[in-house]
Parts: structure tokens; C-alpha cells; sequence
């Protein structure tokens, strides 16, 4: 819809241009022809006074309001604008005083003031309407501009962000990896291959700024299965539970991740003591919810939110502004996400 006012409104101008005045000659000629009753004067008369009338409305939307009004010098664009209208009501004095196609105006003097300024009153109003118009044209197209702007750096900002996951991501997943093969587990290779499926989602399908929630999903399920097979089962007790279908829903790719990937961080992968992990994500026609909950394996002072939380944090502001909610409580000796997104893309 923009780009299609911007081709008619900014495009052509010459053709905008003749046509203003086209229609403010047939305005001026037919309405004065209405009221005097005599339409061939009218025509003639403001024939001789378009080119006053034009190089009036020119002089002050192309130089007048570019060099004073625009620039914010109100007082001189003030003074030097009343210097012009009149001159430009002069000038059409003038026209009337020597081409007496209204009687013999030779009796005034040249200097009639109040011919002078009803010229003025009866005719500033073309440059004044083309003068509003140019700057409704200007004010439109900076707003556009100052939205591209903020579209962009909002662009960027995303991009950069998504770009902070995936080594994030890889960071950890390759730590998880070498502590596998410290060991010598026979997990080893299964990690390589999920792991391989799961960096072939994040480089290939999560190049758009939406992905389908299935695609998601799989990719939360996944990597929940790396981390089971990371962690031995005595030891930390992982709960994953998806209630609803996806259906066609979409959503910003990698926004779940680093919340699933905190329950390990400040659980599975602080000390030695049995954890619990408990992922649920329920999904209906007008929300997603993801709640985990996660046992404290580390002291509650040392627990900051890393730059995975934050990156999500970010993300939601940009992605679903006023649709989303994002809480994160430590109670006891668990740390609680609850993240809910209404009418996810």
C-alpha cells in the first residue's frame, strides 16, 4: 500500500504539475467567468496571469521554504515571504494596470496599495495550497524515511542476535561433546549426528524471520534428546511434555532455545547432586506457553542471566511487542521460566 501511494505521489511529477495548474486555470477561469458573466474575459485574463501565478508559487516552494522554512529560520522565511507576496500582488496589479482588459486602470496610481493587496488576498492562495502540499510531501516522506531507519536498525539488531545463538549454541553442545568423548562413551557418535541435524536447521531453515512451529518443535525435541543422552539418567531426571498441535502456526526461529538450554546450564551442568528438569510447551489457537522448571545445582548468589536469556529478552521486545510475557522466578531451589507468546506469527 505505501510503496503504491509513493508511485503515484512521487512519481511523474511533471505530470502532477501540469495538471495543477490546468486545473486552477479552468478553476479560476470558469468560477470568475460564473460570477462577472463573461467566461471568454476570464479566460484571457488568467491566461496573462499564469505565469505570475507560477513563478509566485515557484519561487516560494522552491526557494523560499528550502532555504528558510525547512532550515527552521522561521523570522527571515517570515520577512522574506512578505517581501514576495508583495511582489507577486504587484505583479498581478500590474498585468490588470497595463493590459487593460478590465478598463483603463490608468487613473490609479502604480503604486496602489489596495489593488496591490487585494491582488494578494484574491490570488496567494494557489501558492499557499501548493506550498501545503509540498510540505505534506516532505513530512510524508520523512516519516517513511524515519521508519525505513528504524525498520532496518530493527533488522540488524535481529540479525545480529541471531547470530550471537548459534555460537552460543555451538559452544555448548561442542563442550557437552568433548566431555563425551573424555569419556570414551558410546554415545559419542549419536551426539555427532544429532548434532549435525540440529546445526542443519539452525544454518538452512532458520535464515527467515519465521519459521513453522513443527520445524520449532523438532528442533526443541532434539536437542532435549542430546542433552538425555549427555547426562546420565541417575543423576538428572528430564520431563518433556508438548500438549496441542502446531498446525500452521509460525514463530521467530531459535527463541526457545535459550530457555531450554538454561535447565541444564544452572542444573545438569553445576555439581553432582540429582536434578530434576521439567519442559512443557502448550500450544492453542492464541497462545504458546512454555514453562520449565528446573533443580538449583549451584549457589543462588552466583545465578545471573547470561547473554541466552538476554538475547531472548531482546527478541520478544522486537518480535511481539505487548504479546508476550516473559517470567523468571527462583523459589527454593528451582528456577522457574513461564513464557507465554499470544497469536504467535
Amino acid at each position: 500500500m505505501k510503496e503504491m501511494v509513493n508511485n503515484i505521489f512521487f512519481k511523474n511529477r511533471v505530470i502532477w504539475h501540469v495538471l495543477f495548474w490546468l486545473v486552477s486555470y479552468l478553476f479560476y477561469s470558469i468560477s470568475y467567468g460564473e460570477y462577472n458573466g463573461n467566461y471568454e474575459l476570464e479566460f484571457k485574463s488568467n491566461l496573462l496571469l499564469l505565469p505570475i501565478r507560477m513563478l509566485g508559487t515557484y519561487s516560494l516552494i522552491y526557494f523560499l521554504i528550502p532555504r528558510f522554512l525547512l532550515k527552521r529560520k522561521f523570522l527571515q522565511f517570515g520577512v522574506f515571504t512578505a517581501i514576495q507576496a508583495i511582489l507577486y500582488g504587484f505583479a498581478i496589479w500590474m498585468t490588470f494596470y497595463l493590459i487593460p482588459l478590465y478598463g483603463d486602470k490608468s487613473a490609479y496610481p502604480v503604486f496602489y496599495w489596495p489593488k496591490i493587496f487585494v491582488a494578494i488576498i484574491t490570488n496567494y492562495e494557489l501558492p499557499f495550497v501548493a506550498a501545503t502540499i509540498m510540505l505534506f510531501k516532505t513530512w510524508y516522506r520523512e516519516q517513511n524515511l524515519k521508519q525505513s531507519l528504524i525498520s532496518e536498525k530493527k533488522e540488524a539488531e535481529l540479525n545480529f542476535l541471531k547470530t550471537q545463538i548459534h555460537p552460543h549454541f555451538l559452544f555448548n553442545t561442542l563442550n557437552n561433546l568433548y566431555a563425551l568423548t573424555l569419556k570414551q562413551s558410546k554415545d559419542a557418535p549419536d551426539v555427532v549426528l544429532k548434532l549435525s541435524d540440529l546445526l542443519r536447521y539452525m544454518l538452512y531453515d532458520c535464515s527467515v524471520d519465521y519459521v513453522p512451529m513443527h520445524k520449532e518443535l523438532d528442533f526443541i525435541s532434539n536437542y532435549i534428546n542430546l542433552q538425555g543422552i549427555r547426562h546420565h539418567k541417575s543423576m538428572v531426571d528430564i520431563s518433556y511434555e508438548q500438549k496441542g498441535e502446531a498446525n500452521n502456526s509460525r514463530i521467530a526461529p531459535l527463541l526457545l532455545l535459550p530457555i531450554i538450554e538454561n535447565c541444564f546450564k544452572h542444573g545438569a551442568d553445576k555439581g553432582n547432586q540429582h536434578i530434576e528438569i521439567n519442559i512443557n510447551i502448550d500450544i492453542d489457537t492464541a497462545c504458546l506457553h512454555l514453562h520449565t522448571c528446573n533443580t538449583l545445582n549451584e549457589d543462588l548468589s552466583e545465578i545471573k542471566e547470561g547473554l541466552g536469556l538476554k538475547n531472548v529478552r531482546r527478541r520478544l521486545e522486537l518480535l511481539y511487542p505487548n504479546k508476550h510475557s516473559l517470567k523468571m522466578v527462583i523459589k527454593d531451589d528451582e528456577f522457574v521460566v513461564d513464557l507465554k507468546i499470544n497469536h504467535p506469527s
